[in-house]
């Protein structure tokens, strides 16, 4: 209640002990607190936590717990087709591949699986989706980049947790049958004039071409 006071009859308004009483009993069943704590940890997505999170992640269907494999190339030796020294990690083959997410990756997902589920599929709207979901770290853009493939496009470098999401086939919103590939550019990269790009000395070579969500290597 907002003004408590206007429940008070006359003559109880100068009573200390009554109206004390009055406002402890109201400050213990106002429901107001409970009210804004349901509506930002359970009912907004934006900034539901836990178990809210995972309220939501009834309503759009996906779960928690996903598999998700690893996206760092491995060492191996010339011929392998996997990394030499200092450029790969060493293979675990105990490493689990299923996790269950925290909130910042799993509200992730719940947004992605959203997007999926209302997305015409046009470019025009994919980019409208990425461009909402990725607002806070730099500009992202989807691409048509051959026949029945796009390309999501970032212009900074993803959390770990969001290229192991992005590279699942479920995950991100895309027309049905199409397939996709996922490239970051983080800048300044290496240029010529013109280009936009930085010259010698100043920018760094883009590393690698876009990883292939549907790559079988």
């Amino acid at each position: 209640m907002r003004d408590i006071t206007r429940t008070i009859i006359t003559q109880y308004q100068h009573s200390p002990r009554l109206l004390s009483l009055i406002r402890s009993f109201h400050d213990r069943i106002d429901p107001a607190p409970a009210t804004r704590d349901f509506y930002a940890k359970v009912f907004d997505p934006a900034t539901a936590e836990g178990w809210g999170l995972d309220a939501w992640g009834v309503i759009v269907a996906i779960g928690r717990t996903q598999e998700l494999k690893g996206t760092s190339a491995t060492f191996g030796f010339a011929g392998s087709e996997l990394h030499p020294f200092n450029q790969g990690t060493f293979y675990n083959a105990e490493a689990t591949e299923t996790y269950t997410l925290a909130d910042n990756a799993y509200r992730l997902l719940i947004w992605c699986k959203a997007a999926s589920n209302l997305t015409d599929g046009s470019l025009r709207d994919l980019n409208r989706i990425l461009s909402m979901l990725f607002a806070d770290q730099g500009r992202a853009m989807v691409l048509h980049s051959g026949t029945m493939m796009i390309r999501y496009v970032f212009e900074f470098r993803l959390q770990p947790f969001q290229r192991a999401l992005l590279l699942r086939d479920d995950v991100p919103p895309k027309p049905a049958g199409v397939g996709y590939e996922v490239f970051e550019v983080p800048y300044p990269a290496f240029g010529f004039a013109g280009s936009g790009f930085h010259p010698f000395n100043q920018g760094t070579f883009v590393p690698g071409g876009p990883v292939n969500a549907y790559s079988f290597n």
